[in-house]
């Protein structure tokens, strides 16, 4: 039996006969309109979940590139910087292009030592400057506010030593006693460094004249008899070593001095407050440049010809050491408690506080 017999059966029961028809087809009617309906709304709800599905399996648009830092507050900066290895990292970094990519245009200027270069930051001559840890720590005990910013360098054995005329009848440091000794600063760490040799030695600083006096100026002072002594850093050492013209009397970065952390990148609280989008931007710039000698150290042998006096084949024997691209606190710490130790700082140094956030 069809489905509409079924129905008509079903209705005659309860209708007279002679409304069997026209209610059977009302019914029938009405039952086809509700199918029909009900259809069209499958088929509407199948249509959208296939769009939706067919939306969902199209490849997702591309993200928008990562907007571009804002640009530096100071696009030109000047920074001071020693010619010796330890500021290496800022040569390949200009060299590299590094600090264009960063929208920076960074102007060396080279300064004679980490102390003397103090008071040219603190007048806004120079931006950001080259100094060793022991110095700031000084600057700060002293009442100024500096912060430093980067690592730069740290020694490796002969990257610093004592050295004289090669015909000089001193032969050890016992021998400086009475002698003039030349070093780039008054108040840096060589001074710190000289002291500990000349301890073990059995003498102080008051044993020996000091003078002040650049890298560059010390070789041809002994050369002239002028000075007794020098304190050098590379690649002066290996400078003097090649033309015959000096000799080694001891190398000062040994025992507590071992491996020391020696230099960074400083600049005031003032400018660092003022400028920071240039300071991140200078840092990202240097760390790039740490990371690439990290993986090939003869970047800086390539390039030291472009800023000191060495020749190219005598850069390729000096004593070279690292770039940490990252400050060490515990490092820096081992500077603050040798120029305790040695009575150079009355209070035990901050080193949290001397380093900027992100440095």
């Amino acid at each position: 039996m069809t489905w509409l017999g079924e129905q008509l059966g079903r209705i005659a029961d309860d209708m007279p006969e002679r409304d069997l028809g026209a209610r059977a087809i009302e019914v029938h009617q009405r039952r086809r309109r509700n199918f029909l309906a009900l259809t069209a709304a499958v088929v509407v709800v199948i249509t959208v979940l296939a769009a939706t599905v067919g939306v969902r399996a199209l490849p997702a648009e591309p993200r928008a590139a990562a907007r571009p830092p804002s640009p530096p507050e100071q696009s030109t900066i000047t920074v001071g910087v020693m010619p010796t290895v330890e500021s290496a990292p800022v040569f390949v970094a200009l060299n590299k292009g590094y600090f264009k990519e960063e929208g920076l245009t960074v102007q060396p200027l080279i300064i004679s030592g980490p102390a003397a270069v103090v008071p040219q930051v603190l007048s806004g001559i120079v931006d950001l400057a080259q100094t060793d840890y022991f110095t700031v720590f000084r600057v700060n005990e002293a009442g100024e506010k500096f912060k430093i910013v980067s690592s730069l360098y740290q020694a490796a054995p002969g990257s610093f030593a004592i050295v004289v005329n090669a015909k000089s009848k001193i032969r050890t440091a016992t021998d400086l006693k009475r002698k003039t000794v030349a070093v780039p600063n008054l108040m840096g760490l060589d001074l710190l460094a000289l002291t500990a040799v000349l301890k073990r030695a059995g003498l102080t600083l008051r044993d020996v004249v000091l003078v002040e006096k650049s890298y560059p100026d010390m070789l041809y002072a002994m050369g002239k008899g002028q000075v007794d002594a020098a304190l050098l850093a590379e690649p002066f050492i290996t400078m003097g070593r090649e033309t015959r013209h000096t000799r080694i009397v001891a190398d000062v970065m040994t025992q507590e001095f071992a491996n020391l952390y020696t230099a960074g990148i400083s600049a005031t609280d003032k400018w660092i407050s003022g400028h920071p989008r240039t300071l991140a931007a200078f840092q990202r710039a240097l760390a790039k440049a740490q990371r690439l000698i990290a993986s090939d150290p003869q970047q800086v042998r390539d390039l030291l010809p472009t800023y000191t006096r060495i020749s190219r084949a005598a850069a390729a024997g000096i004593a070279l050491g690292s770039y940490p691209a990252q400050l060490d606190l515990t490092e820096l710490q081992r500077v603050a408690d040798l120029a305790r130790a040695y009575k150079f700082l009355k209070h035990p140094a901050d080193v949290r506080n001397a380093v900027v956030k992100g440095g």
